[in-house]
């Protein structure tokens, strides 16, 4: 199976350490061009790191035109990794951004998130309790919806210690 990933998951689960969870869960992970472009700015959150882990996992986009139509909607990286996906018949495509979500599920792509990643490694076993990792995230700056959190505690079946 092939996933392929936006910057924004790849910065949070690189904040939390959990970058394997990606290929654990769906095998071969692929990136384009300008997603690898915005998470190896040097001096953004785990950019070094992220340039070890994403080596030969690049790959163009052959549609630009598609790829620059889209982009002129959401992000460059959100709308080549949508159009990549489409064009490596990929498994999914992971992307945080809900209007970006929108365009991919308007073309019939699986969508997950970095949220629904964790969950699919806790119910694999892969990872005991997904509440840290989110808490670890949300220190770190990475903004994610009450809701969004509130929803992926039930599913996991956690509940956030209270204080």
């Amino acid at each position: 199976m092939i996933i392929v990933s936006d910057s924004s998951p790849l910065v949070a689960l690189s904040i939390v350490g959990m970058l394997h969870l990606i290929e654990r869960l769906y095998g071969e992970l692929r990136i384009p061009e300008a997603v690898l472009e915005e998470v190896t700015v040097s001096g953004k959150p785990s950019s070094r790191e992220l340039e070890a882990f994403l080596e030969n996992k690049t790959q163009a986009v052959r549609n630009r035109i598609a790829a620059d139509m889209l982009g002129s909607a959401i992000g460059k990286g959100e709308a080549e990794a949508i159009i990549l996906a489409l064009e490596t018949n990929a498994s999914a495509v992971m992307i945080d951004d809900r209007k970006a979500r929108r365009y991919a599920r308007m073309r019939e792509l699986p969508v997950t998130g970095t949220v629904g990643l964790l969950i699919q490694a806790k119910s694999r076993g892969l990872v005991e309790n997904i509440y840290p990792l989110i808490y670890k995230m949300e220190r770190s700056g990475i903004r994610l919806s009450p809701r969004i959190v509130e929803i992926a505690l039930r599913e996991a079946g956690e509940k956030p210690p209270h204080p």
